[in-house]
């Protein structure tokens, strides 16, 4: 869950962003930034810690990202520091790719198969979800042997379950229901 303080800096970001026609770029930083504060757990806990001093972590902020984000984003790392509010860091990153996504039409899909999919059948079945949705699809391919065959796709909160394994467990309550009238 997302604070409304973190969204409401992601927002504006977006829309800074979008004016200054760096976007995609700021877009690429969140992304990075995310993935280094989220790989770790030292790097997080500095972050969140009331200890340190704003000072101590608008440094260690430019020393680790300065050389690889763009000025919009460096403004943003030096506005948080002087509100110290780098402990949502994490959720203003989040943020922010869930509007840019938004803003691009592009939706997250995650597919759970019980084998690996080839090239072929990964192209194929993002074709149709980009048609069935009328969206971009940035699609995750999860493998779990358990659900014997067929495919489930989650996209927001929608489920949709095609595997063997829900169709059986389906069978067999309709059994259980038909001998027990």
């Amino acid at each position: 869950m997302i604070s409304n303080a973190a969204r409401r800096y992601a927002k504006a970001l977006l829309q800074s962003a979008i004016e200054q026609d760096v976007l995609d770029d700021v877009e690429k930083d969140m992304r990075f930034i995310l993935n280094t504060v989220d790989d770790s757990k030292e790097l997080n806990v500095f972050l969140k810690s009331p200890i340190i001093g704003k000072e101590d972590k608008q440094q260690v902020l430019s020393k680790i990202f300065d050389e690889h984000i763009s000025n919009e984003t460096k403004s943003l790392l030096k506005l948080l520091s002087e509100k110290n509010r780098e402990d949502i860091l994490g959720d203003i990153c989040n943020g922010f790719i869930d509007l840019y996504n938004q803003h691009k039409g592009i939706i997250q899909v995650e597919v759970t198969t019980a084998y690996q999919l080839n090239d072929s059948q990964h192209k194929k079945l993002q074709k149709a979800l980009v048609s069935s949705t009328g969206k971009k699809v940035q699609m995750t391919v999860n493998v779990d042997e358990d659900i014997m065959g067929g495919i489930i796709v989650r996209i927001d909160d929608t489920v949709i379950d095609g595997s063997v394994k829900y169709k059986i467990r389906k069978l067999k309550n309709q059994f259980a229901v038909g001998t027990a009238v």
